[in-house]
């Protein structure tokens, strides 16, 4: 055979470009076969791998964790692997982790290049620690998505002891020092000192919070019921999500604690029937803090819609403030002037202040710039869609085998208000007429049909309709 000629010139060159395409070559068949022989970790109650820990623990980079319907009582401690997909084979209403009481019941700390690691379609409950009873998230960036997140506690370990640390935080969610994405989650009756649904901490320029899209509603705290965010330098969205009937010391809604630079985001969120015993019954800026605030609904809030001090200067745009008991907007800081320009006050006179006398809509303190107004809503088309997204339904415990609460909020004075039970096929199992223009009312089902007789273990659906608009709770019976 006859060399090709660049072989017979460049014997030595031609055969290090051959090992050199070689190694690339195997080097592709690797990565490849890394890929193709990732495993899948089936957890079932029932079956010989029945604890997820275990499931976890055997985990490699890229595998899957797959769980089974049921209630496990774990408090997991995340293996440091990367790129683990976490995930539920039916959904958070069937497969429950309970921490017992006993300590966060998922407790992460990854490698901060960590972009694949994901926890969706649990039930993540009675969690009880000093940082993150639901989840407490150090480094990388999890994706949290699709879970229910309810009932997690965070408290001093001991009242008997002083403690000089920072405070507990994070009652549902607690993150540090994370990229965390935090989206499509319910997030209820959660406690802590700072944040009683989600807190997060950190000062790093090149760390990005996201929180969108979450249900966040009857969470507890001394600041921020709902939201608690104490990022210096970090840029963090807050974005499209529902947080109502929320309750704090400080930011009933939402707390922003020395949020320094403008990098926080605060954008089409619906932030209603919150409270603040002290300040900021819809958000609460302290130390120095400027969110943007941007395209809100903030209503029906106990505590003033907006309180800004010490030295805070958020940006107050293109919102509908209304119907806020105290202030719309109150600046706490004489130094500062509060920029909130532009909003919709829930009348076209705008807001009543004395330099406005004639304002009828929220009242605006001192110290707050809100010449220009809008004379109607913010997209009055996209606010008026915002009533369902207002309204809330809660069924809990779910599952359950006996009792189980409803309560709802409608968001709007309701003319007509009903709550109809269906099973899996449609048929209507049992209704509720609740007297109309009620905001907020609970009631019990027995598990029982209209004609008084138990209905079988299943899946029924719980439906909330009013004049306007519709939602509706996935509900488990277990015998």
């Amino acid at each position: 055979m006859i060399p090709h000629p660049l072989v017979s010139m460049f014997p030595d060159r031609f055969a290090v470009l051959q090992r050199a395409i070689l190694i690339f070559i195997l080097a592709i068949m690797f990565v490849f076969a890394g890929q193709a022989y990732a495993t899948v970790w089936y957890v079932h109650p029932d079956s010989a791998l029945n604890a997820i820990q275990a499931g976890l623990d055997s985990c490699t980079a890229g595998d899957t964790v797959l769980v089974g319907a049921g209630i496990y009582y774990e408090n997991i401690i995340w293996p440091y692997v990367q790129g683990i997909s976490f995930i539920s084979e039916h959904g958070p209403d069937t497969t429950i982790i309970d921490g017992n009481e006993d300590g966060t019941v998922i407790h992460m700390s990854l490698m901060q290049e960590d972009s694949t690691t994901t926890i969706n379609g649990f039930t993540i409950q009675n969690g009880y620690d000093w940082y993150g009873g639901g989840i407490y998230s150090v480094g990388g960036k999890p994706l949290i998505s699709n879970n229910i997140i309810r009932n997690n506690v965070c408290e001093w370990p001991s009242k008997d002891i002083l403690t000089d640390g920072p405070p507990p935080q994070g009652g549902g969610i607690y993150t540090e020092w994370s990229s965390a994405v935090i989206v499509d989650n319910l997030i209820i009756e959660n406690s802590a000192q700072n944040g009683g649904g989600i807190a997060c901490f950190c000062d790093a320029a090149n760390i990005a919070t996201t929180i969108v899209n979450n249900t966040i509603t009857s969470n507890t705290a001394d600041n921020g019921g709902g939201i608690y965010m104490d990022c210096p330098f970090t840029m963090c969205v807050i974005r499209d999500n529902t947080i109502s009937y929320n309750t704090a010391y400080n930011g009933g809604g939402i707390a922003c604690y020395y949020v320094f630079q403008p990098l926080l985001t605060i954008r089409k969120n619906v932030i209603t029937y919150n409270t603040a015993d002290s300040a900021g019954g819809g958000i609460w800026c302290y130390v120095s803090s400027k969110p943007f605030i941007d395209s809100c609904t903030i209503a029906y809030n106990i505590g003033d819609g907006i309180y800004s001090g010490h030295f805070s200067a958020p940006i107050i745009n293109f919102n509908n403030i209304v119907d806020n008991d105290g202030c719309g907007v109150r600046n706490g800081d004489s130094s500062v002037t509060v920029m909130a320009e532009h909003n919709w006050w829930g009348d076209a006179t705008g807001p009543y202040h004395p330099t406005n006398p004639g304002g009828t809509g929220d009242t605006v303190s001192d110290y707050v710039d809100f010449d220009p107004w809008l004379t109607e809503p913010v997209g009055v088309e996209e606010h008026q869609s915002s009533i369902s997204a207002q309204m809330v339904l809660q069924v809990y415990p779910n599952p359950f085998r006996t009792l189980t609460e409803i309560s709802v909020g409608t968001g709007h004075s309701a003319e007509r208000l009903e709550i109809n039970i269906y099973d899996a096929t449609g048929r209507l199992v049992s209704s509720y007429r609740p007297s109309p223009y009620v905001l907020r009312t609970t009631l019990v089902w027995d598990g029982k049909d209209d004609t008084g007789r138990r209905v079988p273990a299943g899946i029924y659906f719980v439906k909330l309709d009013t004049e306007n608009s519709s939602i509706t709770q996935k509900v488990l019976i277990v015998r």
